[in-house]
């Protein structure tokens, strides 16, 4: 027998436990709000009463007089109008703090902007080049730190320099020489910035923002908080740092309608030790890190919420992973997932990252990311995923639909999982088990990739190379504790080109592939279940279709390392259209600056999309050290970048 009655016990356990799990959220009780203050950009001024006739110019000011008011023991409701609002808003704890609400809300909801950006004008054409214009420069930040725990972060992800022309971002190049149309460089030793933008921008009345304030609102160990209808935008937050950020011992914090889009870090970010907050009908698109983050939380609802094309700075720098997400989740405990929508992002679409437990999700939809779809990595569970739709992660970068790494008591039901590059459902992890810490008990666990339940799924490849489930890691022990504790049934695998090896088990020997009646004797599952193909419409969810037109650029490896005296490396830059039918053109930079360094590109152009090959040779009197390459990629106002290293030892 492959179980003890023990072990199905513990799992009617979870199942009652996750049942109530999901009441964990923000009750804020607005009616208690008793004033009512009004902020209007235009015609306000913050000497005013704030009452309606006579309202405040600034959220700052307005936040303040409803913290004296919170002191005064009444509630009161923020109603900003229309605008643009230049400034950063910070609610910070005082002992004098009592528990009556605070809304600060949209008078009419998508109509209030935050900006952190200042409008800069009178920008002078460059002589050399009256395709560029230039400014004055007075800041001068140094690269932002890095996680030692992390793999390189070059400097280009780690600047907070970020231009918008007009609503539509420039692309950041470190050198006046990598200049093309859409982008900018900011020369700080000469105090000068330099624009490109799109052919024909009159840059004399065009609306030129340059972010200057990293966090645009922070709540600190505050409670009964209610943020609405609010966009949250063009903070120059440090990667791995947020536009907004919850933190402290914050509790009762709702976001209910909020967009936290073109920040140069992460969106979001709510963190220790806050609990019972609900984050809603929200949006989170076009930051440069993750869209929405959490860490070191407890009790939290996501409701309805989407975040989209997230991580455009470390594309910049090949970095698509580690604490970067388009759904980003860490040591949280007790947390609620529904309806998410994550979709197009140049990393993960979800990832569950190191002592993640009591977690339920439905009706998650990750379709199209660059990464992993949903990543599941050193938690201790439960974590249920149901009625979802992970699909159509197809990059080269992808490594799967569902990963499970060190990761115990995950259930995934009543799913589609499609069209993945690699594997749908894929095991991975580290032999002996991954020592994790709970924050909370202090009790630390060695996490084992087991007591994974797999029941009414369709889980299907679409490619010849595209398995429905692989486990290339774990053998010998840990291969038999994932399969003792397997539970899978009712499923309908599938792939129309490869019905003959589709799984790859370390069973009877590592790299062993099989079909379906192999996976069947060999985990003594899925008797229930069927190779067959799905119904038509089994993935009509997944069928989502970027918006806009933009282009991913993305290299396999950010970094390789070869020796003089002819030594070669080769990069794999690969072009991804989303909405995009043009040609692009492609330059290198950083080769001639040194010493015997010489470099091919396979293709100097790609059309709609395709792949480049650049190979890089050290000769004998190049000197060892650590060198950075840039890769231009250019089509009219639209230009990505990707910097690579080579390291010559």
């Amino acid at each position: 027998m492959r179980r003890s009655n023990s072990a199905l016990c513990g799992l009617a356990v979870v199942l009652f436990c996750l049942s109530h799990f999901s009441l964990g959220q923000a009750t804020v009780n607005e009616s208690l709000e008793t004033a009512f203050i009004y902020v209007d950009g235009t015609t306000g001024s913050d000497s005013n009463s704030g009452s309606q006739s006579s309202p405040l110019k600034t959220i700052g000011a307005a936040t303040s007089m409803a913290m004296t008011n919170n002191h005064n023991s009444i509630g009161s409701r923020i109603l900003i109008n229309p605008g643009t609002y230049r400034e950063s808003i910070s609610l910070s704890h005082s002992s004098k703090d009592t528990s009556l609400p605070l809304t600060i809300e949209a008078a009419t909801k998508g109509t209030v902007i935050v900006s952190g950006a200042t409008l800069y004008t009178g920008w002078v054409r460059y002589p050399t080049n009256t395709s560029i214009y230039t400014n004055s420069w007075t800041n001068n930040w140094a690269p932002c730190n890095t996680i030692a725990i992390c793999p390189t972060q070059q400097e280009i992800m780690m600047r907070q320099e970020l231009v918008a022309v007009n609503g539509t971002l420039l692309t950041q190049v470190l050198s006046l020489t990598q200049m093309v149309q859409g982008t900018f460089y900011v020369d700080e030793a000469g105090a000068t910035i330099y624009v490109w933008p799109a052919a024909g921008t009159n840059m004399t009345t065009a609306t030129v923002d340059v972010a200057t304030t990293p966090t645009i609102l922070k709540i600190n160990s505050k409670s009964n908080i209610v943020v609405r209808g609010l966009t949250f935008q063009f903070a120059n937050s440090c990667h791995f740092t947020p536009a907004v950020f919850v933190s402290g011992s914050s509790t009762n914090i709702l976001f209910d309608s909020d967009v936290f889009q073109w920040n140069n870090g992460q969106g979001l970010n709510i963190s220790y030790p806050t609990t019972y907050f609900t984050v809603q009908n929200s949006l989170a698109q076009h930051n440069g890190d993750s869209g929405f983050q959490e860490q070191q939380t407890k009790y939290g609802l996501w409701q309805s919420d989407t975040t989209s094309y997230n991580n455009w700075r470390g594309a910049q720098a090949g970095y698509y992973a580690c604490n970067t997400s388009g759904f980003h989740a860490s040591l949280v405990h007790v947390d609620t997932v529904n309806n998410l929508t994550t979709t197009f992002n140049q990393t993960y679409g979800i990832h569950w990252d190191t002592d993640n437990a009591n977690i339920t999700s439905s009706g998650i939809n990750s379709t199209g990311n660059q990464m992993t779809g949903i990543f599941l990595e050193k938690n201790e569970g439960p974590i249920s995923i149901t009625g979802s739709y992970v699909c159509n992660q197809t990059a080269p970068t992808g490594v799967g639909g569902i990963v499970l790494r060190n990761s115990e008591a995950i259930s995934l039901t009543k799913s589609a999982v499609l069209n993945n590059i690699t594997a749908q459902i894929m095991v991975i992890g580290q032999a002996g088990g991954i020592q994790v810490t709970n924050w909370e008990t202090g009790v630390t666990t060695n996490l084992l990739t087991q007591n994974f339940t797999n029941t009414a799924n369709v889980i299907e490849g679409t490619t010849n190379s595209q398995q429905v489930f692989q486990d290339s890691y774990l053998v010998d022990g840990d291969w038999t504790t994932f399969q003792d504790t397997l539970i899978s049934s009712g499923n309908t695998w599938w792939n129309a080109y490869n019905s003959t090896t589709p799984f790859e088990l370390p069973t009877p020997k590592k790299n062993s592939k099989t079909d379906f009646s192999g996976w069947k004797s060999d985990t003594l599952t899925d008797a229930t279940s069927s190779f067959k193909l799905p119904r038509s419409n089994t993935g009509a969810a997944c069928n989502l279709q970027p918006v806009g037109t933009d282009f991913w650029f993305m290299v396999d490896h950010s970094s390789l390392t070869v020796s003089p005296s002819g030594a070669a490396a080769t990069y794999n830059f690969t072009l991804t259209p989303l909405n995009f039918t043009g040609t692009v053109k492609l330059t290198l930079d950083g080769i001639s600056e040194v010493h015997g360094l010489s470099a091919t590109l396979s293709a100097s152009t790609i059309k709609v999309s395709g792949t480049s090959l650049l190979t890089v040779t050290a000769g004998s009197n190049t000197a060892p050290g650590t060198y950075s390459i840039t890769v231009i990629a250019n089509s009219g106002s639209m230009t990505r970048t990707v910097t690579v290293q080579l390291v010559v030892s």
